[in-house]
């Protein structure tokens, strides 16, 4: 829930974001790294704007204040707060895409700018159901896709869809077993290469290109949440990272590198998937 008001409202159980004014005294003593940077306009990683105001209250209520507050919320606060529930939850958070196909998940992963977002689009206009486009929780062999704003390609820009924009989809909601993992590097002269990648490689891959915590530069948040304890905070990533080699050794892993505009592209990638669904 995302609320105007003059001072928080601590009692509510939900994730509260609460937009308040620059001169806030909520906003006084700033104590986390990501408190601070925000003021110098550094969000998150690469993203940078207008100096802004952010207070973690707790788990469940931050305080923003910037011209524009979805630029802050879509750029970390989503990012953050789904990490935070993942750790508690003992799931895994991590960037990616997937689709409900035959009431199986199929996740697809890869750096940005790979494709995943347009095998998504391919996918769904071939009677899949898309389950996120950025944020997928796993919890042991199922995963649960957050959907949020979609960022396509048009005239050679980046183009970031809405949600409810996205309603040309049929969506799946909820959690679905998961029937096959793609590692998408797209190409375009029309071949199609599919193999499985060894659980290290795809492990090594995952972890600083999908799993959230190093993708998205969070580390200094999650230390903070570990109150600057170096041993709470390796329990927790060690945590993650366990997570992480289980989901790598228990799925096959396919490296898809595929021209999915392709007729032999696309019929490659929808075989796999048919196999996968008979395991």
């Amino acid at each position: 829930m995302v609320s105007i008001c003059e001072a928080p409202d601590l009692s509510k159980p939900t994730v509260n974001i609460y937009i308040c004014h620059e001169s806030d005294a909520i906003f006084d003593n700033p104590r986390t790294y990501r408190e601070n940077v925000m003021r110098q306009g550094s969000y998150r990683g690469h993203n940078f704007g207008s100096p802004a105001r952010l207070k973690c209250i707790d788990d469940r209520n931050i305080a923003l204040s910037h011209p524009d507050p979805g630029k802050i919320i879509w750029s970390y606060v989503v990012k953050y707060v789904l990490t935070v529930f993942a750790i508690q939850a003992n799931m895994l958070h991590v960037k990616g895409a997937a689709v409900a196909y035959k009431g199986k998940a199929f996740l697809f992963l890869g750096r940005g700018g790979s494709g995943k977002t347009e095998v998504v689009r391919v996918l769904c206009k071939s009677g899949a159901e898309l389950m996120a486009n950025t944020h997928l929780l796993i919890d042991g062999g199922s995963v649960c896709g957050i959907k949020s704003n979609m960022r396509v390609r048009e005239g050679g820009n980046d183009v970031y869809v809405p949600v409810q924009q996205q309603q040309n989809f049929n969506a799946h909601d909820g959690w679905l077993p998961i029937g096959g993992v793609f590692w998408v590097n797209y190409r375009t002269d029309g071949r199609a290469v599919v193999e499985i990648m060894p659980s290290s490689h795809a492990k090594a891959n995952l972890q600083y290109f999908s799993e959230a915590i190093k993708n998205w530069e969070i580390k200094e948040d999650i230390a903070d949440y570990s109150h600057a304890d170096p041993f709470v905070f390796a329990e927790l990533v060690n945590q993650v990272d366990k997570m992480l080699k289980d989901f790598c050794e228990s799925n096959d892993v396919y490296y898809l590198n595929v021209d999915i505009f392709s007729d032999d592209g696309m019929e490659e990638l929808m075989s796999v998937m048919e196999v996968s669904l008979e395991c």
